[in-house]
């Protein structure tokens, strides 16, 4: 059973949280980071930053916050709020976001979503839909925080927005935002029917009977805000009811890890840990994630520096060709073979991962770093599986499983997965996933709509994860650590 994310929504105005009633009458509830270390801490699934203001403070404000926040939290952040360009969503992923929310330029010029899709990968790009009711069964979308109408119709543009390559859809009801009546059931419906790719549902919790009715419909990811911020309830409380009406939610798992401070990101004496920056990842995340268990830690795009790390890690966000000509632009594919052929451990993530293989087919067929033989190939299309919870991309919490053809019931031991337990749950945001032409170097998989894929793949010193470990909270620090550990970095 697909497991629902729980998300606290934040609204920000300047250097507050705030909340309002159909996004007006706003009052300030408390400040960003200190709320969302608290929602993190409850085991909040994922985060969403959304500017209210950002014409009127400056794309900087919302961007410190976001580097802030990225420090101590371990989940995955969506902002958004003013992003009109492809420059704004480097700037957002640069200083920690993982997805970022487009309204007002998308509504403008459709054709951005596309662009943004193709440069940074559609797992990236969520299209924010303000919904507010004009007529029986028909809502139109707004943009501005509800202040200026677009003429569009939400369903009509929910499957634009799915055509034109956005991977997500955060679903905001105008009328009620902010009222504590519940969801609109009707409108969360028929966006959830019209298309198949994860939608959010906001606007309206005030009761866990909301929350369950809503979790109920087709949606991925149920968005919350003043019940935690007036303390009507925790995030945990919200999971423990769900739980017990039979919806499928992520637990907390708690993994001790001694908390250490990092050492200079530029240490002259060298680094444990070269993070290659080749343009479109999310390296403040990553960077964290290793000092968080006290690795020294630089962030390199120069042959020299490739050479000069004692442990390589490639993070990835953004699409697989643009992907291999970062890294060729900046003439790191040859060290990059170099070094790890000499024996040096390298970690990729997602996009990552995917760019270890010897090919994929994402939008057309392109080359990769071929360090280990096989194909990166796309999800099932929607189309040809019966489920109506399946939606490309396969965005959220899943468990993996040591390898229904694995012969090797240990084979967890001595890799980043140590000792854990099978149905570990982490964080996946991919449409794309690699087939492994020797199935002896896959470590761990996971199933999504039927399909059993590759999730943890180890070949000697190379090694590769398809979720992101630096988003999947205390347990996904642990595995980063035993990747450490196991190399002796």
């Amino acid at each position: 059973m697909k497991k629902k994310r729980i998300i606290a929504r934040l609204d920000v105005k300047g250097p507050n949280v705030i909340k309002g009633v159909r996004l007006e009458c706003l009052r300030v509830v408390g400040k960003p980071n200190e709320l969302a270390q608290k929602y993190y801490n409850q085991g909040a699934d994922e985060l969403i930053y959304m500017d209210i203001v950002a014409s009127l403070y400056g794309r900087q404000n919302i961007l410190d916050i976001v580097n802030q926040t990225s420090e101590n939290i371990f989940i995955p952040l969506t902002v958004g709020g003013g992003v009109r360009t492809l420059d704004d969503i480097r700037c957002l992923l640069k200083a920690g976001a993982d997805k970022v929310a487009v309204n007002t330029a998308a509504t403008k010029n459709p054709d951005f979503i596309t662009e943004a899709a193709r440069t940074f990968g559609s797992q990236c790009i969520v299209v924010s839909i303000e919904a507010k009711r004009v007529a029986e069964g028909k809502w139109e979308a707004f943009t501005d925080n509800s202040r200026e109408k677009t003429g569009l119709n939400v369903i009509e543009w929910a499957k634009k927005a799915e055509q034109l390559g956005a991977g997500e859809i955060l679903l905001t009801s105008i009328d009620r935002e902010g009222t504590k009546e519940g969801f609109d059931l009707e409108l969360v419906k028929k966006v959830c029917d019209s298309v198949r790719i994860p939608v959010i549902a906001s606007g309206g919790a005030g009761s866990y009977g909301h929350i369950t009715d809503c979790a109920k419909e087709n949606v991925d990811g149920i968005a919350v805000a003043s019940m935690l911020h007036y303390n009507l309830s925790t995030i945990e409380g919200i999971k423990n009811h769900l739980e017990n009406n039979g919806v499928a939610v992520r637990k907390k798992q708690i993994v001790e890890i001694r908390e250490h401070k990092n050492r200079l990101e530029d240490a002259t004496m060298g680094w444990d840990v070269g993070i290659i920056d080749y343009g479109i990842n999310n390296l403040k995340s990553v960077s964290k994630a290793f000092g968080q268990i006290g690795k020294t830690v630089k962030i390199i795009d120069t042959p020299e520096d490739v050479l000069k790390s004692k442990s390589l890690v490639i993070p990835g966000i953004g699409a697989y060709e643009d992907g291999m000509k970062g890294l060729e632009n900046k003439s790191l594919i040859k060290p990059i073979k170099k070094k790890v052929n000499n024996g040096a451990p390298i970690l990729g993530i997602c996009l990552g991962m995917q760019l270890l293989f010897s090919e994929s087919e994402e939008f057309g067929l392109h080359k990769g770093l071929n360090l280990i033989e096989g194909k990166v190939v796309s999800l099932k299309s929607p189309s040809e599986i019966l489920d109506k919870e399946y939606r490309v991309p396969h965005t959220g919490w899943d468990e993996i499983f040591i390898p229904t053809f694995s012969k090797d019931k240990k084979i967890w031991q001595g890799t980043l997965l140590g000792n854990f337990p099978e149905k570990s749950d982490v964080y996946f945001v991919h449409s794309f996933f690699p087939l492994v032409k020797n199935p002896e170097e896959v470590v761990a998989t996971a199933v999504y709509g039927g399909q059993e894929f590759c999730t943890v793949v180890k070949k000697d010193n190379i090694c590769g994860t398809q979720f992101h470990p630096e988003k999947s909270g205390e347990l996904g620090l642990a595995m980063l650590k035993n990747f450490c550990d196991i190399n002796e970095i």
